[in-house]
Protein backbone atom coordinates (compact mmCIF):
# COMPACT_ATOMS: atom_id res chain seq x y z
CA UNK A 1 0.00 0.00 0.00
CA UNK A 2 0.89 3.44 -0.09
CA UNK A 3 0.72 5.14 3.14
CA UNK A 4 0.88 8.63 3.87
CA UNK A 5 2.11 10.77 7.30
CA UNK A 6 1.55 13.65 7.74
CA UNK A 7 4.40 15.69 9.96
CA UNK A 8 2.87 19.49 9.32
CA UNK A 9 5.51 22.25 10.96
CA UNK A 10 6.28 21.32 14.25
CA UNK A 11 8.72 23.65 16.18
CA UNK A 12 10.92 22.83 18.72
CA UNK A 13 9.65 25.14 21.34
CA UNK A 14 6.11 23.97 21.33
CA UNK A 15 7.50 20.81 23.72
CA UNK A 16 6.02 17.77 23.58
CA UNK A 17 3.83 17.90 20.70
CA UNK A 18 7.52 17.81 18.82
CA UNK A 19 9.60 15.71 20.81
CA UNK A 20 6.42 13.11 20.08
CA UNK A 21 6.47 13.70 16.57
CA UNK A 22 10.42 13.58 16.28
CA UNK A 23 10.47 10.33 17.95
CA UNK A 24 8.23 8.76 15.78
CA UNK A 25 9.77 10.05 12.77
CA UNK A 26 12.81 8.55 14.12
CA UNK A 27 10.81 5.07 14.14
CA UNK A 28 9.61 5.52 10.81
CA UNK A 29 13.11 6.05 9.07
CA UNK A 30 14.31 2.56 10.41
CA UNK A 31 10.66 0.81 8.68
CA UNK A 32 11.73 -1.99 5.80
CA UNK A 33 8.85 -3.37 5.02
CA UNK A 34 6.41 -3.62 1.75
CA UNK A 35 5.07 -0.45 1.84
CA UNK A 36 5.49 2.59 -0.14
CA UNK A 37 5.90 6.00 2.68
CA UNK A 38 5.17 9.36 2.03
CA UNK A 39 5.66 12.03 4.41
CA UNK A 40 3.65 15.28 3.65
CA UNK A 41 5.31 18.72 5.46
CA UNK A 42 5.75 21.84 5.20
CA UNK A 43 8.86 23.72 4.79
CA UNK A 44 9.85 27.30 2.62
CA UNK A 45 13.55 26.16 1.89
CA UNK A 46 13.12 22.61 0.48
CA UNK A 47 12.20 21.27 -2.68
CA UNK A 48 8.68 20.47 -3.75
CA UNK A 49 9.28 16.57 -4.17
CA UNK A 50 12.57 14.06 -3.15
CA UNK A 51 12.90 10.97 -2.20
CA UNK A 52 15.78 9.44 0.61
CA UNK A 53 15.91 6.26 1.89
CA UNK A 54 12.64 4.64 0.11
CA UNK A 55 10.76 7.52 1.35
CA UNK A 56 9.27 10.09 -0.34
CA UNK A 57 8.56 13.79 0.94
CA UNK A 58 6.39 15.89 -0.74
CA UNK A 59 6.83 19.53 0.69
CA UNK A 60 2.87 21.44 1.14
CA UNK A 61 4.09 24.66 1.70
CA UNK A 62 3.12 26.11 -1.44
CA UNK A 63 -0.15 24.99 -1.08
CA UNK A 64 -0.43 25.23 2.83
CA UNK A 65 -3.32 27.44 3.07
CA UNK A 66 -5.54 25.99 0.26
CA UNK A 67 -6.51 22.81 2.14
CA UNK A 68 -9.02 21.34 -0.44
CA UNK A 69 -5.55 21.06 -2.51
CA UNK A 70 -4.30 18.40 -0.36
CA UNK A 71 -7.02 15.72 -0.92
CA UNK A 72 -5.79 16.30 -5.22
CA UNK A 73 -2.65 15.11 -4.21
CA UNK A 74 -3.46 12.09 -2.35
CA UNK A 75 -5.21 10.66 -5.19
CA UNK A 76 -2.84 12.03 -7.68
CA UNK A 77 0.26 10.07 -5.74
CA UNK A 78 -2.65 6.94 -5.08
CA UNK A 79 -2.45 6.97 -1.38
CA UNK A 80 -4.26 4.22 -0.02
CA UNK A 81 -4.37 5.38 4.17
CA UNK A 82 -3.20 8.65 5.06
CA UNK A 83 -1.83 8.61 8.69
CA UNK A 84 -2.39 11.64 11.04
CA UNK A 85 0.63 11.94 13.60
CA UNK A 86 -0.96 15.13 15.19
CA UNK A 87 -4.10 16.80 15.34
CA UNK A 88 -4.58 18.48 12.44
CA UNK A 89 -7.56 19.62 9.66
CA UNK A 90 -7.13 18.98 6.08
CA UNK A 91 -9.82 17.92 3.77
CA UNK A 92 -8.80 14.20 3.16
CA UNK A 93 -11.86 11.52 1.59
CA UNK A 94 -9.07 8.53 1.00
CA UNK A 95 -9.24 6.64 4.25
CA UNK A 96 -7.08 8.08 7.40
CA UNK A 97 -5.78 7.30 10.86
CA UNK A 98 -6.15 10.32 13.14
CA UNK A 99 -4.54 10.90 16.36
CA UNK A 100 -5.84 12.44 19.62
CA UNK A 101 -3.29 13.75 22.01
CA UNK A 102 -5.92 15.10 24.52
CA UNK A 103 -9.45 16.80 24.64
CA UNK A 104 -8.46 19.96 26.79
CA UNK A 105 -10.86 22.25 24.84
CA UNK A 106 -13.43 20.01 26.50
CA UNK A 107 -11.99 18.84 29.13
CA UNK A 108 -10.20 22.48 30.78
CA UNK A 109 -12.50 24.93 29.14
CA UNK A 110 -11.75 27.30 31.77
CA UNK A 111 -8.25 27.92 30.99
CA UNK A 112 -7.29 30.67 28.54
CA UNK A 113 -5.25 28.42 26.39
CA UNK A 114 -8.53 26.64 25.44
CA UNK A 115 -10.65 29.24 25.00
CA UNK A 116 -9.27 32.93 24.20
CA UNK A 117 -8.84 33.79 20.51
CA UNK A 118 -10.90 30.88 19.20
CA UNK A 119 -9.06 28.11 20.61
CA UNK A 120 -12.30 26.32 21.30
CA UNK A 121 -14.19 27.25 18.27
CA UNK A 122 -11.02 25.97 16.18
CA UNK A 123 -10.75 22.61 18.22
CA UNK A 124 -14.17 22.04 18.36
CA UNK A 125 -14.28 22.20 14.48
CA UNK A 126 -11.22 19.84 13.82
CA UNK A 127 -12.56 17.07 15.94
CA UNK A 128 -16.12 17.57 14.53
CA UNK A 129 -14.91 17.54 10.71
CA UNK A 130 -11.94 14.84 11.65
CA UNK A 131 -12.75 12.06 14.30
CA UNK A 132 -16.61 11.12 12.13
CA UNK A 133 -14.69 10.53 9.01
CA UNK A 134 -11.41 8.79 10.21
CA UNK A 135 -11.34 5.21 9.86
CA UNK A 136 -9.20 4.64 13.19
CA UNK A 137 -8.51 6.82 15.69
CA UNK A 138 -5.35 6.75 17.45
CA UNK A 139 -4.71 7.27 21.59
CA UNK A 140 -2.61 6.85 24.07
CA UNK A 141 -4.62 4.94 27.03
CA UNK A 142 -8.04 3.77 28.19
CA UNK A 143 -8.34 6.88 29.61
CA UNK A 144 -8.50 8.53 26.40
CA UNK A 145 -10.70 6.19 24.88
CA UNK A 146 -12.85 7.40 27.78
CA UNK A 147 -12.80 11.02 26.59
CA UNK A 148 -13.20 10.38 23.72
CA UNK A 149 -16.57 8.04 23.50
CA UNK A 150 -17.45 10.70 26.11
CA UNK A 151 -17.20 14.04 24.19
CA UNK A 152 -17.96 12.29 20.75
CA UNK A 153 -20.65 10.48 18.87
CA UNK A 154 -18.27 7.99 17.33
CA UNK A 155 -17.78 3.90 16.58
CA UNK A 156 -16.20 2.65 20.10
CA UNK A 157 -14.83 -0.67 17.29
CA UNK A 158 -12.44 2.24 15.60
CA UNK A 159 -10.41 4.07 18.53
CA UNK A 160 -7.47 2.41 18.59
CA UNK A 161 -5.03 2.42 22.44
CA UNK A 162 -1.49 2.90 21.02
CA UNK A 163 0.62 4.00 24.22
CA UNK A 164 3.12 7.03 23.73
CA UNK A 165 6.59 6.06 23.02
CA UNK A 166 9.60 6.94 25.85
CA UNK A 167 11.35 10.22 23.54
CA UNK A 168 13.99 9.46 21.54
CA UNK A 169 16.13 11.67 23.12
CA UNK A 170 16.69 9.32 25.98
CA UNK A 171 18.84 7.02 24.28
CA UNK A 172 21.05 9.42 22.39
CA UNK A 173 24.56 9.66 23.05
CA UNK A 174 24.47 13.25 24.11
CA UNK A 175 27.34 14.86 26.27
CA UNK A 176 26.32 15.68 30.07
CA UNK A 177 27.70 18.37 31.52
CA UNK A 178 29.62 16.97 35.21
CA UNK A 179 28.62 20.52 36.40
CA UNK A 180 26.20 22.81 35.86
CA UNK A 181 27.87 26.49 37.69
CA UNK A 182 23.94 27.87 37.88
CA UNK A 183 21.87 24.46 38.91
CA UNK A 184 21.97 23.93 42.74
CA UNK A 185 21.25 21.00 45.17
CA UNK A 186 19.27 19.50 46.00
CA UNK A 187 16.67 20.74 43.69
CA UNK A 188 13.56 19.58 42.06
CA UNK A 189 11.98 20.28 38.28
CA UNK A 190 9.46 21.07 35.79
CA UNK A 191 9.93 20.15 32.11
CA UNK A 192 6.83 22.39 30.83
CA UNK A 193 5.70 25.40 28.80
CA UNK A 194 3.87 28.30 30.71
CA UNK A 195 0.40 27.61 30.05
CA UNK A 196 -2.10 28.14 33.03
CA UNK A 197 -2.67 24.41 32.79
CA UNK A 198 0.27 23.33 33.54
CA UNK A 199 0.14 24.59 36.99
CA UNK A 200 3.39 26.11 37.91
CA UNK A 201 1.72 27.81 40.38
CA UNK A 202 1.10 24.80 42.82
CA UNK A 203 4.79 24.52 43.10
CA UNK A 204 6.17 27.58 43.55
CA UNK A 205 3.65 27.08 46.76
CA UNK A 206 5.38 23.73 47.76
CA UNK A 207 8.29 25.32 47.84
CA UNK A 208 7.37 28.06 49.60
CA UNK A 209 5.93 25.66 52.65
CA UNK A 210 8.71 23.15 52.59
CA UNK A 211 10.40 26.87 53.12
CA UNK A 212 8.26 28.08 56.01
CA UNK A 213 6.50 25.04 57.49
CA UNK A 214 9.78 22.48 57.44
CA UNK A 215 12.75 24.98 57.38
CA UNK A 216 13.84 22.83 54.30
CA UNK A 217 15.02 24.46 51.27
CA UNK A 218 14.88 23.03 47.75
CA UNK A 219 15.65 24.70 44.91
CA UNK A 220 13.16 24.37 41.81
CA UNK A 221 13.96 25.05 38.34
CA UNK A 222 11.50 25.73 35.34
CA UNK A 223 12.31 24.25 31.85
CA UNK A 224 10.08 25.54 28.92
CA UNK A 225 8.95 28.23 26.82
CA UNK A 226 6.51 31.32 27.96
CA UNK A 227 2.91 30.73 26.83
CA UNK A 228 0.83 32.30 28.87
CA UNK A 229 1.19 32.10 32.37
CA UNK A 230 5.22 33.34 32.94
CA UNK A 231 4.71 36.57 34.01
CA UNK A 232 2.27 35.38 36.97
CA UNK A 233 4.55 32.85 38.03
CA UNK A 234 7.66 35.12 38.35
CA UNK A 235 5.64 37.71 40.37
CA UNK A 236 4.72 34.87 42.68
CA UNK A 237 8.06 34.08 42.80
CA UNK A 238 9.04 37.72 43.71
CA UNK A 239 6.17 38.19 46.39
CA UNK A 240 7.17 35.05 48.31
CA UNK A 241 10.97 35.86 48.50
CA UNK A 242 11.79 33.13 46.32
CA UNK A 243 14.00 33.95 43.73
CA UNK A 244 17.22 32.66 44.61
CA UNK A 245 15.24 29.32 45.33
CA UNK A 246 12.66 29.02 42.55
CA UNK A 247 14.75 29.70 38.43
CA UNK A 248 13.18 29.54 35.15
CA UNK A 249 15.91 28.27 32.73
CA UNK A 250 13.45 28.68 29.82
CA UNK A 251 13.86 26.47 27.02
CA UNK A 252 17.12 24.71 27.30
CA UNK A 253 18.82 21.86 25.03
CA UNK A 254 19.02 18.27 25.53
CA UNK A 255 22.45 18.55 27.71
CA UNK A 256 20.84 20.32 30.40
CA UNK A 257 17.80 18.75 30.45
CA UNK A 258 19.15 14.90 30.62
CA UNK A 259 21.48 16.67 33.48
CA UNK A 260 18.00 18.12 35.32
CA UNK A 261 17.15 14.44 34.90
CA UNK A 262 20.11 12.46 36.05
CA UNK A 263 20.61 14.67 39.13
CA UNK A 264 17.34 16.08 40.44
CA UNK A 265 15.72 14.74 43.46
CA UNK A 266 12.87 14.18 41.62
CA UNK A 267 10.89 15.34 38.15
CA UNK A 268 7.76 17.34 39.31
CA UNK A 269 4.63 16.92 36.64
CA UNK A 270 1.35 19.05 38.20
CA UNK A 271 -0.28 19.42 35.03
CA UNK A 272 -3.96 19.41 34.80
CA UNK A 273 -4.59 18.17 32.21
CA UNK A 274 -3.94 14.50 30.51
CA UNK A 275 -4.44 12.27 29.56
CA UNK A 276 -0.98 11.20 28.98
CA UNK A 277 2.41 13.45 29.44
CA UNK A 278 5.68 12.53 28.11
CA UNK A 279 8.13 13.85 31.14
CA UNK A 280 7.22 11.21 33.40
CA UNK A 281 8.39 8.12 31.03
CA UNK A 282 11.28 10.48 30.14
CA UNK A 283 11.66 10.23 33.89
CA UNK A 284 11.55 6.43 34.25
CA UNK A 285 14.08 5.47 31.73
CA UNK A 286 16.36 7.92 33.12
CA UNK A 287 16.66 7.25 36.85
CA UNK A 288 15.17 10.05 38.08
CA UNK A 289 12.01 9.73 40.80
CA UNK A 290 8.74 11.29 39.79
CA UNK A 291 5.73 13.47 41.47
CA UNK A 292 3.11 13.82 39.14
CA UNK A 293 -0.80 14.85 39.44
CA UNK A 294 -3.25 12.24 40.01
CA UNK A 295 -5.15 11.88 36.58
CA UNK A 296 -7.04 8.82 35.72
CA UNK A 297 -4.68 8.73 32.54
CA UNK A 298 -1.73 9.34 34.31
CA UNK A 299 -1.85 6.63 36.84
CA UNK A 300 -2.94 4.06 34.20
CA UNK A 301 0.22 5.19 31.81
CA UNK A 302 2.97 4.84 34.72
CA UNK A 303 1.81 2.00 36.22
CA UNK A 304 2.14 2.80 39.53
CA UNK A 305 5.99 3.83 39.16
CA UNK A 306 5.11 7.62 40.48
CA UNK A 307 4.17 9.65 43.45
CA UNK A 308 1.02 10.60 42.23
CA UNK A 309 -0.62 13.72 44.11
CA UNK A 310 -3.59 16.53 44.16
CA UNK A 311 -1.64 18.77 41.25
CA UNK A 312 -4.24 21.40 43.51
CA UNK A 313 -3.03 21.09 47.44
CA UNK A 314 0.49 22.54 47.15
CA UNK A 315 0.63 20.76 50.76
CA UNK A 316 0.47 17.36 49.25
CA UNK A 317 3.29 18.18 46.69
CA UNK A 318 5.66 19.11 49.44
CA UNK A 319 4.86 16.49 51.12
CA UNK A 320 5.85 14.04 48.47
CA UNK A 321 8.78 16.28 47.52
CA UNK A 322 10.00 16.19 51.26
CA UNK A 323 9.72 12.46 51.78
CA UNK A 324 12.06 11.59 48.52
CA UNK A 325 14.40 14.81 50.26
CA UNK A 326 14.21 12.81 53.67
CA UNK A 327 14.05 9.22 52.93
CA UNK A 328 16.87 7.87 50.90
CA UNK A 329 16.53 4.31 50.75
CA UNK A 330 12.70 5.15 49.43
CA UNK A 331 13.66 7.29 46.78
CA UNK A 332 16.22 4.55 45.82
CA UNK A 333 13.66 1.91 45.99
CA UNK A 334 11.62 4.22 43.46
CA UNK A 335 14.64 4.72 41.20
CA UNK A 336 15.25 0.65 41.48
CA UNK A 337 11.70 -0.18 40.89
CA UNK A 338 11.30 2.52 37.92
CA UNK A 339 14.41 1.45 36.17
CA UNK A 340 12.34 -2.30 36.04
CA UNK A 341 9.22 -0.65 34.63
CA UNK A 342 11.37 1.10 32.03
CA UNK A 343 13.33 -2.29 30.66
CA UNK A 344 9.54 -2.60 29.24
CA UNK A 345 8.95 0.67 27.75
CA UNK A 346 12.48 1.43 26.29
CA UNK A 347 12.23 -1.21 23.60
CA UNK A 348 8.76 -0.05 22.67
CA UNK A 349 8.05 1.28 19.20
CA UNK A 350 4.68 3.26 18.59
CA UNK A 351 5.27 3.12 14.64
CA UNK A 352 4.86 -0.64 14.98
CA UNK A 353 2.10 -0.57 16.83
CA UNK A 354 0.52 1.63 13.73
CA UNK A 355 1.11 -0.53 11.35
CA UNK A 356 -0.88 -3.41 13.26
CA UNK A 357 -3.47 -0.97 12.65
CA UNK A 358 -2.72 -0.61 8.74
CA UNK A 359 -2.45 -4.48 8.28
CA UNK A 360 -5.68 -4.67 9.72
CA UNK A 361 -7.22 -2.02 7.30
CA UNK A 362 -4.87 -3.66 4.20
CA UNK A 363 -6.83 -7.06 5.13
CA UNK A 364 -10.45 -5.23 4.88
CA UNK A 365 -9.42 -3.74 1.58
CA UNK A 366 -8.48 -6.94 0.27
CA UNK A 367 -11.76 -8.19 1.30
CA UNK A 368 -13.48 -5.51 -0.57
CA UNK A 369 -11.76 -5.31 -3.59
CA UNK A 370 -11.99 -9.32 -4.21
CA UNK A 371 -15.65 -7.91 -4.52
CA UNK A 372 -15.06 -5.58 -7.69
Amino acid sequence: MNLGIYLGNQSPTIGGGYSLIETVKKEILQYNGNHNLFMFYHAKSKKMKRMENRITYINLWPWSIKRYIFDKILKTLGIDLMIFLFPSTLKVTVPFIYTVWDLGHRMLPYFPETTCDGQFEDREATFQYMLPKATYILTGNKTGKKEILANYAVNAEKIKIIPFPVTGFCFEKIDIPLMVDFIKEPFVFYPAQFWAHKNHIAIVEAINYLKKEKNVKINCYFVGSNKNSLEYIKTFIKQNDLEEQVKILGFVDYSILMYLYKNALAMVYVSLLGPNNLPPLEAVVLGCPSIVSNLPGHIEQMEGNSLFVDPLNFQEIADAIFKLYSEPDFRANMIEKGLEFAKKIEKYSYFSEVLKIVEQFNILMRRLNSHE
